[in-house]
């Protein structure tokens, strides 16, 4: 008997303790269609170069496109190691869909074209 009024106790209190989280609970906004586009950096092996992510993302910005995130990253393709040769470095920027297209204008690929690309650190 005892068992049975602590259960109805548990359960009694678990009902105050979920009813005023649901009351304060916000809702879910809805998803924003985000895409993440990419472009070459220009680089090449033991000499570098290419441009920065940051100059990069002002074409974006420049051409009405808002950019959420920047990163820098590679293709993930293989290459010959030899200098002046190019290196696969790539600037993956985060857009709205809407902008997909002015992205495009600006030579910027969807990053999910490039199977192996992984985001990387960027070295100052």
């Amino acid at each position: 008997m005892h068992k049975y009024k602590l259960a109805a106790w548990l359960i009694a209190a678990s009902s105050f303790v979920l009813v005023p989280a649901q009351l304060v609970a916000k809702p879910v906004p809805a998803p924003i269609n985000l895409v993440k586009v990419y472009k070459y950096q220009g680089s090449v092996q033991c000499q570098g170069g290419g441009e920065p992510l940051m100059r990069m993302r002002r074409q974006l910005v420049k051409a009405g496109v808002k950019v959420v995130a920047s990163h820098c990253g590679v293709d993930g393709l293989i290459y010959p190691s030899v200098c002046g040769a190019a290196d696969g470095k790539i600037n993956v920027f985060t857009i709205a869909q809407a902008n997909l297209a002015k992205a495009q204008a600006k030579g910027f690929n969807l990053l999910r074209n490039l199977a192996d690309a992984q985001l990387i650190s960027c070295k100052l």
